[in-house]
């Protein structure tokens, strides 16, 4: 029992030996943070201590630059004051200058009253002529107005006239032309048209694209390398065929600028559509 009992006390001796060691530590540990500490306040102090020097003589040169602009504005201020005197001496001998002035004035004045007495009349008989002169001008410039105005509507039914005899002239020419061509083809040029005429169709020439059938497989539709830019246009027929046979006939259904799409005429199929089949407008 004692045994244990002093096993017990030297493993307690152990513990609190370690326990002291690290409190010695810590101490020392702590004692040496504090002296750091010191030696930044003391740099913080030293490097305020150097601003405030730095302002001190700031403001020294600062007073020094002042009581030299104060010194310079009195001596301005003085200049002025100077000045103004002259200014005031000059504005009084101005003063005497403008009363003899007045005085002549009163008397050019006088003389002019006279002067103008005459001129009045001279003006009054000026004005009539004036009136006189714009009259005639008036008269003159409306003359010009009208002489122009009949070159001006003779020119232009000159233009006319010659426009028209042109025109007539082409009609005539394409009339003669279109006699030709109807005389070509054994047309009486004098006999009439019974009904209406049909519109012209422009012939344009295409290729097949390609083919397909619509989702429900009961029509078949063509691309076509013509379009709009080739005066295709919606619901026209094409026909369609391969050297010198008869394919079929189609409806154009989509116009696009440089391609359309038509739908086979099943009543007129007389053959299978292949790639690069030729497609026109009318034969």
């Amino acid at each position: 029992m004692n045994n244990v009992v002093g096993k017990m006390l030297i493993v307690m001796q152990l513990v609190f030996s370690v326990l002291f060691m690290c409190f010695a530590g810590a101490v020392y540990t702590f004692q040496g943070q504090w002296r750091t500490k010191a030696r930044d306040l003391q740099g913080i102090v030293d490097e305020q201590s150097l601003q405030i020097d730095d302002a001190v003589a700031a403001r020294n040169r600062e007073k020094m630059d002042l009581e030299a602009t104060l010194e310079t504005a009195e001596t301005d201020r003085d200049n002025y004051r100077a000045q103004l005197q002259a200014a005031e001496n000059q504005a009084t001998q101005d003063q005497a200058l403008l009363a003899a002035a007045a005085l002549e004035r009163d008397k050019a004045l006088a003389d002019s009253e006279v002067a103008t007495a005459e001129a009045a009349a001279r003006i009054v008989e000026a004005n009539a002529l004036n009136k006189e002169v714009r009259s005639q001008q008036l008269r003159i410039s409306a003359l010009v107005s009208d002489i122009q105005g009949v070159e001006n509507d003779l020119l232009d039914k000159t233009g006319k006239l010659a426009s028209a005899v042109e025109i007539e002239e082409q009609h005539l020419s394409e009339l003669g032309r279109l006699k030709d061509l109807l005389r070509l083809n054994d047309i009486d040029p004098g006999q009439m048209v019974v009904g209406a005429v049909p519109a012209q169709v422009e012939k344009v020439d295409g290729k097949i694209r390609g083919t397909r059938r619509n989702k429900a497989r009961t029509a078949e539709l063509a691309e076509i390398s013509i379009g709009s830019d080739d005066k295709v246009y919606a619901n026209q027929l094409l026909t369609v065929y391969r050297k010198d046979k008869y394919i079929c006939t189609a409806r154009v259904v989509e116009v696009y600028p440089d391609v359309a799409i038509c739908l086979v005429i099943e009543k007129t199929r007389q053959g299978n559509i292949q790639e690069g089949d030729d497609v026109t407008t009318k034969l």
